[in-house]
């Protein structure tokens, strides 16, 4: 069977079969889905990969995030994917786990498969160089998210992460909470953004942040931190932890330590991921929209794709507060 063949069957042009294989949106709905039922009837399949070869693309695109049980990741990539989807792309997913030399070998295991262009979020040693090499070199477009690359010029979506961490340190000041710690999250321009933010939010009020623990943006790092925290002594009124996910660790060890997160600690987190709302207490977060970070990563791209000479461009979100039970009044 071939596209001639479903043309006839369907009344209409084997251009107007092209576009609808294409998903193309410019055929109506009804001649689409006149289309779609012949296409079912006599059994025709879409060689996809030889329509890619006359377009010059592989209709494939890569993402790398550091580790997608991260669940700020997990609803980036979906939404990444629902925006691919709908343009006729695949997705291909890596994850470096923070890792530089596993993600150099991911991005050149993308640049063999000739993907049309890669997602990233740059491992925590991740230099202009790296990226010079493997994608600047090869032309691919790309475009980074959530954490920026220094000296390296490329397209980026993030958060205004200072923001983040003066609206939550603005919130524990006014609540009375006088000590705070910073809890986990690998060194990166991220968690400096936070630091800076939440240290110049608790210094309008005369305060400091007490303990800043690095460590990873895993559930194990959060516990790591809290480790380090309670040997050092008696706990701040106050944990700032670098995520939700670092957060929720921190809220486990908490517990497993005899002490109740909101009564004997106040705690909160940034992502307001879902999960952070069904804890209990509820956790406190500021919002850093990862949905949306996705969205805005995904246009960014295939706008690049589609004008190759665009010059980079940046989509900085601001962040937003959402006040929980984690977070008690200490005045």
């Amino acid at each position: 069977m071939t596209i001639k063949d479903v043309a006839a069957a369907s009344g209409v042009s084997p251009a107007t079969v092209s576009l609808v294989l294409r998903e193309e949106p410019v055929v109506a709905a009804a001649t689409r889905q006149r289309v779609l039922d012949v296409i079912d009837q006599i059994g025709y399949v879409y060689d996809r990969r030889a329509a890619n070869m006359r377009s010059n693309r592989s209709m494939t695109i890569g993402l790398i995030v550091t580790d997608i049980r991260n669940p700020f990741f997990a609803e980036l990539s979906m939404a990444v994917e629902v925006v691919l989807q709908e343009r006729g792309y695949a997705l291909i997913q890596g994850y470096s786990r923070d890792d530089r030399a596993r993600e150099d070998r991911m991005l050149g295991v993308m640049v063999e498969q000739r993907v049309d262009g890669v997602f990233l979020l740059p491992s925590k040693d991740t230099a202009a160089e790296h990226l010079q090499a493997r994608l600047g070199s090869a032309r691919i477009p790309h475009v980074l998210f959530a954490r920026r690359v220094a000296g390296y010029e490329a397209s980026y979506v993030g958060i205004n992460n200072v923001r983040a961490g003066r609206l939550l340190a603005e919130h524990l000041a006014t609540e009375g909470h006088r000590t705070v710690a910073f809890l986990g999250g690998p060194r990166s321009d991220a968690r400096s953004d936070r630091l800076r933010g939440l240290r110049a939010g608790l210094k309008k009020h005369g305060l400091t942040v007490d303990e800043n623990i690095v460590t990873s943006a895993l559930r194990e790092g959060g516990i790591s931190a809290l480790e380090q925290l309670l040997a050092k002594g008696p706990l701040p009124d106050a944990i700032a932890a670098y995520s939700d996910n670092v957060a929720l660790a921190v809220m486990s060890g908490l517990r497993a330590a005899g002490l109740e997160p909101g009564r004997d600690v106040s705690l909160a987190g940034f992502d307001d991921v879902p999960e952070a709302a069904l804890q209990h207490p509820a956790l406190t977060s500021v919002a850093t929209y990862p949905e949306r970070v996705g969205t805005e990563a995904s246009r960014l791209l295939l706008e690049q794709i589609e004008q190759p000479d665009l010059e980079p461009r940046t989509v900085m979100l601001e962040p937003a507060l959402s006040v929980r039970a984690s977070t008690t009044t200490r005045a």
